[in-house]
């Protein structure tokens, strides 16, 4: 099983002015989102097992492309971290004090766990009253990995490419997070014979010095069982460890195939989540 160094992590000592245990301060998902995604956190609940976060949301202040807007100045998102029992538990004590919430990712089978505490009697705010949308892993690496075969195909794309990229990704990965756009973003490529861009690897460095998180991962399907995702992911991975501690990145629960790619090349999966989005 692969590991993630901690050690090698700079701590978040507080969150909304509450100190942090050693286990949340240090915990990966902790380093990376916070310096990610810019926290502006409200309320924080933890013991042993488990940690919540609310956040507020609010607009980019450095002129860049906003993460998240949301038209009601009181909405707030929440993140829960440990076990879902735990989580649960947490959920329920906090009560109103989470006020409305329209995003939430918390352990996965947190859900499950609420749905008995309301049968207990206990009640459960929305949207955990609700079944959540997907299933998804937090993974994340301080290990630089091997060179894969197929490396001498990777190039850090430029803006030569821009146009090869996006084509590759309209088959690929058309739902990627990760825009060919993003300020600060790197991107790498597997080039075929004729220099066409078959595999396709994103960066996303908001924050400079901060971890990086890898997105938009994919490969051409006439081009796939060639290695492919791993020499491009490798090349990013690489690149990141060489300027920061951890480099992080998100996957779909379902897809066992990029977990193993993930996993051969050091990933480590640190936690599982399920996620709830605003009802349309």
């Amino acid at each position: 099983m692969t590991t993630l160094d901690v050690a090698r992590l700079a701590p978040v000592t507080s969150v909304a002015g509450a100190s942090l245990s050693p286990r949340w301060a240090s915990h990966p998902v902790v380093v990376a989102e916070q310096a990610h995604d810019g926290w502006d956190a409200s309320h924080v609940w933890a013991d042993d097992d488990a940690l919540l976060v609310r956040l507020r949301w609010r607009v980019r202040t450095d002129g860049l492309r906003p993460f998240a807007v949301e038209h009601d100045d009181d909405a707030a998102s929440v993140l829960g971290l440990g076990e879902p029992g735990a989580a649960a538990r947490l959920v329920v004590a906090a009560g109103t004090a989470l006020g409305t919430v329209t995003r939430v990712s918390a352990p996965r089978g947190t859900h499950a766990e609420l749905a008995g505490l309301a049968a207990a009697g206990h009640r459960v705010p929305a949207p955990f009253d609700r079944l959540p949308v997907s299933a998804w892993d937090w993974y994340g690496t301080t290990t630089s990995p091997a060179v894969q075969p197929g490396e001498d195909r990777v190039v850090e794309l430029d803006a030569t490419h821009r146009h090869g990229a996006a084509a590759c990704l309209a088959v690929a990965n058309p739902h990627g997070e990760l825009s060919l756009d993003e300020p600060r973003s790197r991107w790498w490529g597997w080039l075929d014979d004729d220099g066409t861009v078959r595999g396709v690897a994103g960066a996303s460095r908001r924050v400079p010095g901060q971890p990086w998180v890898l997105g938009s991962v994919g490969t051409d399907p006439a081009f796939r069982g060639r290695g492919i995702a791993a020499a491009v992911t490798a090349a990013a991975t690489r690149a990141g460890l060489a300027e920061v501690a951890m480099v992080t990145l998100g996957m779909y629960a379902h897809n066992d195939a990029a977990r193993r790619v993930y996993e051969r090349l050091g990933f480590a999966r640190v936690q599982e989540f399920e996620s709830w989005r605003p009802e349309r």
